[in-house]
């Protein structure tokens, strides 16, 4: 029974990392909540089998457990910014870790871990493929279909740089897969060529996305698989310096080759990473970069909450107001402020652990695939980690769960890893992730009927649906602030409006309530009550919104324009 659900637990995970990538990375909510969903009850049956076999859970669950009980501790004591959020968040932390936790345990059996480097480089050949393609046919479009929201597209990625972050990880798996089973054979095989090759065509799409961070973390990457080789224990002296040198090349005609399989307006894009912070997009990174560290000093103990940038970081925000920054452009930035030094020295002990895996894989293990494919994983780790100084990939859920399976994979040791707690441990991870899965799933079905109303044209139509939504979700603050706008809508056309008005107002309270530092919001209360004739509760509400949100030109502007209109003499 045990084999059965750990066969059917792999299954769901191979399956979800296949499919992760193709609803937009999972971005949009019901996607994100749906694949969390899954992956949770998978990694239900993964902790009832090992309860059924008599066994505790693995090392790496100590620190995951750490991690998952931040997020309640930040909701409990009123830390949090936005508490619906740091549950959400918790709720897709649990399952992404989860699965770090399942390849910790099953990547010691061979088998395992070349399905799951098989189904990553499927992916990944497959994201290549159709990004190509895609980009000859219609750059600016996915699917066919093309959106504000879609401003750098590549492959079914929104965010060109994401696509770079997925296929960062299948280059370095190529790579160090060929060269496991190159030395394993003593010489090229056809399997060995096959990755080889693979890993050539991922690189040339890697590059043709013209993603400047995923250029510098790839190098990074490589580097480090090529260090990681040398570092491998071995009979001959001197072997370890020929590894390094003979490594470096291939390293440096591996990067050369793909540079001159793509476009030339891609390579010349790409040169422009030797720009830095002199054009446009460098200086907004580094303008975000120093209001999220001042953020991340302002609670730096526990942080402002997890999931809870978004709202964190607009009142410490200072230009670029003409922009909606919902993430820090930098993953370890972002994951400072939200959970502060305590979540980094957690996340310290988790990559401990992991690397004592790794080293234990390396320094004792004897097959030189094995010790290839742990080299592979590691590296892929070490590629969207360095992406993640620059970006927002692990936000993305195909991509965090792609590393999460890897970095589990690069952790596993040469042999099946000691137990941590026994049966009754096991027992209750098995209830929690079943409780994480039916929660999940709900918040998945939420955001489908949000969905749903926000597609009503009609006002009526809409506020309809969005009762019935609301009264299935009251935790959905944006479900009551899109009722408040139509209630607003219906109000201005001069039927009824007072009554309309106070239904808007109530709606964007509640919203508030949820995300109190949301500025939008605010500044909408602030015109509800303007219109309703609550002048001082309107000033108070504008008040707020400018505290929460001081560069939103939205915000500016609207409260500027209250004000013009209170005092058209003053200035």
């Amino acid at each position: 029974m045990a084999t059965r659900l750990l066969t059917a637990a792999e299954a769901l995970f191979l399956t979800c990392l296949v499919v992760a990538p193709w609803p937009y990375g999972c971005a949009p909510e019901a996607a994100t909540f749906a694949l969390s969903a899954v992956l949770s009850l998978a990694g239900a049956l993964v902790a009832a089998a090992w309860a059924l076999e008599g066994r505790g859970l693995p090392p790496l669950a100590r620190p995951v457990a750490a991690l998952l009980v931040l997020g309640p501790v930040q909701i409990a004591f009123g830390i949090s910014a936005a508490r619906v959020w740091t549950g959400e968040a918790t709720l897709i932390l649990a399952a992404m870790l989860g699965v770090a936790v399942f390849w910790g345990r099953r990547g010691f059996e061979p088998a395992a871990g070349w399905r799951l480097a098989t189904a990553v480089l499927l992916t990944c050949g497959a994201q290549a493929v159709f990004g190509a393609v895609q980009w000859q046919l219609a750059p600016d479009r996915i699917y066919g279909q093309a959106s504000e929201f879609l401003t750098t597209p590549f492959g079914s990625y929104v965010n060109h740089n994401h696509f770079a972050g997925l296929l960062g990880m299948g280059v370095a798996v190529a790579l160090g897969c060929a060269l496991g089973l190159l030395r394993r054979a003593g010489g090229p095989t056809p399997a060995a060529l096959c990755l080889f090759g693979l890993g050539l065509g991922l690189l040339a799409a890697h590059l043709a996305s013209r993603s400047r961070g995923g250029l510098l973390s790839l190098l990074g990457g490589l580097a480090g698989l090529v260090l990681l080789l040398s570092l491998v224990p071995s009979r001959r002296r001197g072997r370890a310096r020929s590894r390094l040198t003979i490594g470096l090349l291939t390293l440096a005609g591996v990067l050369g080759f793909g540079l001159l399989a793509i476009p030339e307006s891609a390579r010349l894009h790409l040169t422009s990473l030797l720009g830095g912070a002199h054009d446009s997009s460098g200086q907004y990174r580094l303008d975000v970069a120093r209001g999220t560290l001042r953020l991340a000093l302002s609670h730096p103990l526990l942080g402002s909450g997890l999931g809870a940038y978004a709202d964190a970081f607009p009142r410490l925000k200072l230009a670029h107001g003409e922009v909606r920054t919902t993430h820090a452009e930098s993953d370890v930035l972002e994951f400072l402020a939200e959970s502060g030094l305590l979540g980094l020295a957690l996340v310290g002990w988790l990559s401990v652990l992991a690397f004592r895996g790794l080293r234990d894989r390396l320094t004792h293990g004897r097959d030189p695939a094995r010790k290839g494919l742990a080299l592979a994983a590691a590296a892929a780790c070490l590629t969207l980690g360095i992406h993640s100084l620059l970006d927002f990939n692990l936000r993305l859920p195909a991509n965090a769960l792609v590393f999460a399976s890897l970095l589990g994979l690069a952790a596993a040791p040469r042999s099946a890893p000691r137990s941590w707690g026994g049966t009754k441990t096991a027992g209750a991870a098995t209830a929690v992730c079943l409780l994480f899965a039916v929660l999940s799933a709900y918040r998945a079905w939420g955001a489908l009927t949000l969905d749903a109303a926000r597609a009503q044209a009609d006002p009526h139509a809409r506020i309809a649906a969005l009762t019935r939504t609301v009264g299935r979700h009251p935790y959905l603050a944006d479900a009551y602030r899109e009722r408040a706008l139509a209630w607003r809508s219906l109000a201005l056309k001069r039927r009824a409006a007072q009554p309309r008005l106070d239904k808007a107002g109530q709606d964007l309270e509640r919203a508030l309530a949820l995300r109190p530092s949301w500025g939008e919001v605010w500044a909408e209360l602030g015109w509800v009550r303007a219109l309703a004739g609550d002048v001082p509760g309107a000033r108070r509400a504008f008040d707020r919104a400018i505290e929460a949100d001081p560069s939103h030109r939205h915000v500016v502007r609207a409260r500027a324009d209250f004000l013009k209109r209170l005092e058209p003499t003053a200035r």
